[in-house]
């Protein structure tokens, strides 16, 4: 086995620029978000790109040919037994993992999985592939938060998306503290007054567990304004070769508060809108029909 590295941070905290680096270093495999519950689906019809994850294209292009994906893959991995401790079997996981890391040095000798949804199964992560270097980035929660919301805000369409409750779902909030409050009861609906309140506790436990298990920590505002200072040693650990230099330019900084995106009215739009819907539509009707072949067999 090569040189293995795996990104990993939270919803709306920096990671996705972190996978567009290692990206174009040329140097490493790298694949996006292998635990997406819709990971199947986006290998049919692509996930249209944010247009605040600059320069990223096509997120999913290094999954083709990854055919075992669709009978290893299992959706609920997104949001069920999140908390993994070295010693857990996990065997399921283990077997999609190891077949994607495999596979992906294949292609190339040095290999990157980005995850935002590893942070408290890295002790797993670390003993099962103890090889592996793991990069973390992180936000402040104040700006994390509002990033959450204004995306939210934007996909639905509205201001009120239930953000002042405890059990706002946003990047799946609710359903992680759900799960996570066996292992962190403070996490619990009732032990939160608003929603801010109940992710900032899940906030501080990821960050806790990022700290614990990284090899790399990274504050996000400070890895754009310092960028070679901080890639430098970056991509050291990782054994990256590239040149921090070279990649600058891809480096946008963060301007501060994101004011939400108004939504394009033009025919295009709303004929790209229309487009992108169907193939969703048809993308998830496959993968319903291929669980019932493989169902009835």
């Amino acid at each position: 086995m090569g040189e293995l590295v795996f990104v990993s941070g939270d919803f709306c905290s920096g990671s996705t620029l972190l996978f567009t680096l290692f990206r174009e270093t040329r140097e490493y495999y790298c694949l996006y978000e292998p635990l997406h519950p819709k990971l199947r689906e986006y290998l049919i019809w692509p996930l249209r790109v944010y247009e605040h994850h600059y320069f990223v294209g096509d997120y999913f292009s290094e999954y083709r040919g990854f055919h075992r994906v669709g009978r290893l893959f299992q959706p609920e991995w997104a949001v069920r037994d999140l908390y993994l401790n070295a010693s857990d079997k996990a065997e399921d996981l283990y077997r999609y993992l190891s077949y994607l890391i495999d596979t992906a040095f294949g292609h190339s000798e040095k290999v990157m999985l980005k995850f935002n949804r590893a942070t408290f199964r890295l002790p797993w992560l670390r003993a099962k592939f103890p090889s592996a270097k793991i990069i973390h980035i992180h936000r402040d929660k104040e700006s994390q938060w509002k990033s959450i919301v204004s995306r939210a805000q934007e996909h639905l369409g509205r201001q009120d998306i239930g953000q002042s409750s405890p059990t706002f779902e946003g990047f799946n909030i609710h359903s992680w503290c759900e799960d996570l409050k066996r292992v962190f009861p403070e996490l619990a609906a009732e032990r939160s007054r608003t929603g801010f309140e109940r992710f900032s506790k899940l906030h501080d436990r990821s960050l806790d567990a990022h700290r614990a298990n990284s090899d790399y920590s990274v504050e996000f505002r400070a890895f754009c304004r310092d960028f070679e200072n901080f890639c430098a040693p970056m991509f050291r650990i990782a054994g990256c070769s590239a040149d921090p230099a070279r990649l600058k330019p891809l480096i946008i900084q963060p301007q501060g508060e994101r004011k939400p995106v108004e939504r394009p009215d033009s025919p295009f739009a709303r004929a790209l809108d229309l487009v992108d819907r169907f193939g969703r539509r048809y993308a998830s009707a496959r993968v319903r029909f291929q669980d019932q072949l493989r169902a009835a067999h």
